[in-house]
């Protein structure tokens, strides 16, 4: 698998950096998680040492080169341009965006923003030298593709002579196990479909941590708990979204984690009947403090 690299800008414009033109990837540098820590102690204490911790931000680098091919000298100049113009505006440093690096080891991504936007060095024929720096407020990149687990799913359902629609009978599958293989607790996304039930508890039994919303969900609408921020938004017909935070009760434990080894997930209803799908999303991290 060749290396490649993507850039998904606030823009919408997604810059492909590869081995081939018009972006091309010569090094890439994803990074070390790094952090400090400092002792201090105060005067006429207990002798106690208090640390101050603080953790290096993630600055990932590329070098490579923008590379215009066919046409006149003129042409190709005038493409050079172009293209120097659409790498400005994709790498804009007062916006966040998506990095994926796919190499031999897989496909990783990390929430980042330019620096200081491209940096272009020597300039020579049809070809352009450049250098781009990032930044990062995470301590890791994660997998690029989530890992998902669907909790309160119906598994089977009966039509009876009597009833018109399909009615809920039998097994509904409202547990299972999630496996963290790293040492670094995961926070995830919890997407909860349509539901008549006024309480809905999604929670991890390995912990006894849970969080609990008192309010139904209309049809066709999703409320999304990222517990990574956290947040409760409701996302509505027309993809509109509304913070429900409130929805969440006093005793929610709001976030909940996954954590290294096996993670027992629940769901659990008023009432058994209105059960809703629930999908848990989650990222694989890769390295980390």
């Amino acid at each position: 698998m060749a290396r490649t690299l993507e850039w998904h800008a606030a823009n919408g414009d997604v810059i492909h950096f590869c081995e081939s033109p018009p972006y091309m990837l010569e090094t890439f540098y994803p990074g070390v998680p790094s952090g400090a820590a400092e002792t201090a102690r105060g005067v006429r204490t207990d002798g106690q040492a208090t640390y101050h911790v603080s953790a290096e931000p993630l600055t990932p680098s590329a070098t490579g080169a923008v590379i215009a091919e066919g046409g006149s000298y003129g042409e190709t100049q005038t493409k050079l341009d172009a293209l120097r113009m659409r790498l400005q505006a994709a790498l804009n440093p007062k916006h966040f965006g998506t990095l994926i690096y796919n190499g031999y080891a897989g496909s990783f991504k990390l929430r980042c923003r330019p620096i200081t936007g491209a940096q272009f060095d020597r300039r020579f024929g049809n070809t352009h030298k450049i250098d781009v720096e990032w930044i990062s407020d995470d301590p890791y990149w994660t997998a690029k593709n989530p890992m998902t687990l669907s909790v309160g799913l119906i598994r089977k359902l009966w039509r009876f002579p009597w009833h018109i629609k399909p009615t809920a009978f039998g097994s509904i599958l409202n547990r299972g196990i999630i496996s963290n293989p790293t040492n670094i607790d995961i926070y995830p996304v919890i997407t909860i479909s349509d539901t008549e039930s006024s309480k809905i508890t999604v929670g991890n039994a390995s912990i006894g941590e849970a969080v609990t919303v008192a309010h139904s969900i209309e049809r066709g609408e999703k409320l999304v708990l990222d517990m990574a921020e956290p947040s409760a938004k409701l996302i509505g017909i027309g993809g509109e979204e509304t913070d429900v935070t409130h929805w969440t009760t006093v005793d929610s434990a709001f976030p909940w984690r996954i954590v290294p080894g096996g993670n027992d997930v629940y769901s659990a209803v008023d009432n058994p009947e209105l059960s809703p799908i629930i999908m848990i999303t989650w990222y694989l991290p890769e390295g980390g403090l």
